[in-house]
């Protein structure tokens, strides 16, 4: 089996109602995602996406994805999919970095491989361990309402014990909200603060001694892996990294300056289900708990990230998300959206998912063998 055609879409997905708004005064409207469609000789066909969440959440852009895709997409011709080390070789050999480059591609060769052993994803990845990818509940505004009292009330009679919000990166709103929580919270609840690099030093520290009697993980505080450390070494709270989790010498890293007590493995960042297995075996072999996502996009991107959870050990799986559910355009039917579970891959062979392909009107890029 080799690649013979690589088309390449782009995608504008609005944001289900309005906007995002993240630390920082950050604010997104519409996502702009990438879509490969990669084929080969034997008529099988793959699928990946690559959606960065902006221009100013991480090192990635909507653009600089597109454009380092046309740059791979001639060398991958010709290559068997199915050869996952080889052909991220064959990436790294083109174009340095960029794994939000890599991430369609290597997605696309895990469908196909997929596809061609008749196996679902999570088959091949260690087996369908966890079921229930939904472990919590978050709030996704940064403003103090009666809306989110009432959302928290909501998730207590379900039974939720595990809480999350986005934080402002202004401490007084910070604690505030905080506080509305953690009112509501019982011995063995847990709240998840995530600052997605929104406070300084300083801040962050003020923010978890104003609220050292909750419990609390702290997400990614500061903008540097030195600041988070400067941050755990000072108050001893846990924390989980996020967006300074690159790779696995990132994670090991953190491991040896005892700087982890969780990650959010976001599979676009570190570059696709390939580097991401890596990353989750070895946090899972030493203990260390994590939230699986992805970084943003559609339903493609959101059946990866449901493959990757589900095969992982529920021991260690805390939560995972479907990120399909924050924009309104359906891209593919297969992934069952449950908000009991969050999300359930299917179970027919690759991502389990069929794109709906007047979704993607004509591609912006295709290359040939």
């Amino acid at each position: 089996m080799k690649i013979s055609k690589v088309e390449i879409f782009q995608l504008e997905m609005p944001i289900v109602g309005g906007e995002f708004k993240q630390s920082g005064g950050r604010v997104w409207r519409v996502l702009d995602s990438t879509v490969l469609r990669v084929t080969t000789d034997s008529g099988l066909e793959g699928w990946g996406e690559s959606c960065p969440f902006g221009s100013n959440y991480l090192n990635a852009s909507p653009n600089t994805a597109r454009a380092g895709m046309m740059e791979l997409a001639p060398t991958l011709l010709g290559e068997d999919p199915r050869d996952l080390v080889q052909l991220y070789a064959v990436m790294d050999r083109a174009l340095v970095g960029h794994p939000h480059v890599k991430t369609a591609f290597d997605m696309a060769a895990w469908d196909l491989l997929g596809k061609a052993a008749s196996m679902p994803i999570y088959r091949l990845m260690g087996g369908f361990l966890s079921d229930d990818l939904c472990k919590g509940k978050g709030f996704f505004t940064l403003d103090l309402s009666d809306v989110s009292r009432d959302l928290m009330q909501g998730y207590k009679e379900s039974g939720c014990t595990y809480f999350e919000f986005k934080a402002s990166g202004d401490p007084a709103t910070d604690i505030a909200m905080s506080r509305l929580i953690a009112d509501q919270m019982i011995p063995g609840d847990v709240l998840k603060i995530d600052a997605n690099q929104g406070w300084r030093v300083d801040q962050a520290i003020g923010i978890a001694r104003a609220l050292d009697d909750v419990n609390i993980l702290f997400e990614q505080p500061c903008m540097t892996y030195e600041e988070c450390l400067a941050f755990k070494t000072s108050t001893g709270r846990a924390m989980s990294l996020d967006e300074c989790i690159l790779d696995l010498q990132g994670l090991l890293r953190a491991v040896a300056d005892h700087a982890v007590d969780a990650i959010n493995l976001k599979i676009g960042r570190v570059g696709g289900l390939t580097p991401a297995r890596q990353i989750r075996d070895v946090a899972a072999k030493l203990g260390i708990p994590m939230f699986i996502q992805e970084t943003s996009g559609g339903d493609i991107g959101a059946a990866a990230t449901a493959h990757l959870a589900h095969s992982t050990p529920p021991g260690v799986l805390l939560s995972a998300w479907d990120c399909s559910t924050a924009v309104t355009v359906e891209t593919a039917t297969g992934l069952v959206h449950d908000p009991a579970i969050e999300m359930r891959a299917g179970n027919t062979p690759g991502l389990g998912v069929e794109p709906i392909l007047e979704v993607f009107k004509d591609p912006v890029a295709v290359f040939e063998a």
